[in-house]
């Protein structure tokens, strides 16, 4: 194969990504980009990753060094607040080199195949859903052939001037059929990236995710690129991940990042047993679902290195709980913190403020929860109703919804739910971060785990000077008000 292939995340700024928070703001690569690569690699391809993303790299710096590969074929990846930048990005690709074949993929090309390329010339193809084997067919086609690939399962092509979809590309159900991440590719890795300082207890970390798919229904999640059916890495391939991570890299902190890690109590038990046998030196944090734990697994998992898992929470009122398809109630909830907490494990919690159907009624209840629960930590987000979900759908029947794509970023207010404003619903996220945090309580937890951490001071100082500034301009919109 003589396919020169560069796969590049959208040059988003940290700025335009976390706003006030960009100094404490999660840099670690994209784990999809660098399965990507592996997958094109082993096929024959030569194979660059640029991190534009999370190197917080300008447009021109980018483009920079996509050509200074010379690609016969650009990969693109953009979540919807970034498809501007990443088109962008394409359209400089085609001005310098006509010839390059530019993709674009991802969660937002997924969900929205035909409005992207409409809107976008400088893409050429759409790949739909996962894309290992999708980019080898194309690399193949496009080596052979030229031009802009076509009838490749998986993909939406431009053809005779017209939009052309192809049969979708089935799932792929033995994940560890697939190569390892392309991590040598990352420039820097692991050093060079960090995640949010309140997620990491040791240096250098990496991101994983072991599992893909979605079986659970909520109605603000978008499932369109792995689907509902979820699949996993065996344990004995993750944990041979983790050790090449552990053993070549120097890696000592893992994050797994998907929502379904412990959707099979026996598949993270055997995980767990397999760390612990091996006695692999590693310590990390995963995301859990209430209703997925039991003591006797959080203890094993703790056992086995786990210090940190975050829970989903969204509202703290049982109505909107239910409006979403969320399938948990607090009692739930609280079993399992309390669970964690007994097992060890320190606990965060995911919050949302502005569902339809909000009141001031249901944010009270947020706030309720939210200060009663034993959480360490949460993050509060704006609801942004993205491509995909079903609040995208019905979202303007509900309330304003600014369905500009450069703002779906949680940190500003798109949808509005009726009966709010923008001002006030950001001066609602505001004042619940405020009340959590601003206690004794958590402030003496947040300074002890900074104890010895002296990397991880420094950004969360930046992020607590960032917090000081969000708090001003809250206090600044409902003095507006």
């Amino acid at each position: 194969m003589n396919a020169r292939l560069v796969l590049a995340t959208a040059p988003v700024s940290l700025e335009d990504r976390y706003g006030a928070f960009a100094g404490a703001a999660n840099t670690e690569p994209s784990f999809g980009l660098a399965c990507l690569a592996a997958s094109a690699r082993e096929a024959g391809a030569a194979v660059a990753i640029v991190e534009a993303a999370a190197g917080n790299l300008p447009l021109g710096e980018t483009l920079r060094r996509v050509l200074e590969f010379k690609p016969t074929v650009v990969g693109l990846t953009a979540t919807t607040s970034g498809i501007e930048a990443a088109a962008a990005l394409a359209t400089r690709i085609k001005e310098a080199r006509p010839d390059v074949l530019v993709l674009i993929g991802g969660c937002h090309g997924t969900a929205l195949p035909d409005e992207t390329l409409t809107h976008y010339a400088g893409f050429d193809l759409a790949v739909i859903g996962e894309g290992e084997i999708t980019l080898v067919d194309i690399l193949q086609a496009s080596d052979e052939a030229g031009g802009i690939p076509q009838g490749i399962t998986g993909t939406v092509e431009r053809r005779d001037g017209a939009l052309h979809h192809n049969p979708p590309r089935d799932l792929v159900h033995e994940l560890d059929s697939l190569p390892l991440p392309a991590w040598d590719l990352l420039d820097g890795f692991p050093a060079a990236f960090r995640p949010s300082p309140a997620r990491i207890r040791r240096w250098p970390c990496a991101s994983v995710v072991l599992t893909r798919g979605c079986p659970n229904r909520c109605t603000f999640c978008d499932r369109s690129v792995f689907g509902r059916m979820c699949r996993a890495y065996t344990p004995a391939y993750a944990v041979r991940m983790i050790k090449q991570l552990r053993d070549d890299f120097g890696v000592r902190e893992i994050l797994i990042e998907d929502d379904t890690f412990i959707i099979s109590r026996k598949r993270v038990a055997e995980f767990c047993k397999l760390l612990l046998e091996q006695k692999i030196d590693i310590t990390w944090s995963c995301l859990g679902r209430a209703d997925r734990v039991t003591p006797e697994l959080l203890a094993l998992m703790r056992q086995a290195g786990c210090w940190h898992i975050t829970y989903g929470i969204e509202s703290g009122d049982a109505e909107i709980l239910k409006s979403v398809n969320k399938n948990l109630d607090i009692p739930q909830i609280r079993q399992a913190l309390e669970w964690s907490r007994a097992a060890g494990l320190q606990t965060k919690g995911f919050f949302i403020v502005g569902f339809p159907g909000e009141t001031e009624a249901t944010l009270a209840s947020t706030r309720e929860v939210a200060l009663d629960l034993p959480l360490d930590d949460i993050s509060v987000m704006l609801l942004a109703p993205f491509p995909g979900s079903e609040i995208y759908r019905t979202a303007s029947e509900m309330g304003t919804f600014d369905c500009d794509w450069r703002k779906m970023t949680t940190i500003e207010a798109t949808f509005i739910p009726t009966g709010f404003t923008k001002e006030s619903l950001e001066a609602a996220r505001t004042q619940l971060m405020r009340d959590f945090y601003f206690r004794p309580s958590i402030m003496l937890r947040q300074a002890l785990h900074l104890i010895g951490r002296p990397r991880a001071a420094w950004a969360t100082f930046q992020g607590f000077l960032a917090f000081l500034q969000v708090l001003r301009e809250g206090k600044k919109s409902k003095g507006a008000l």
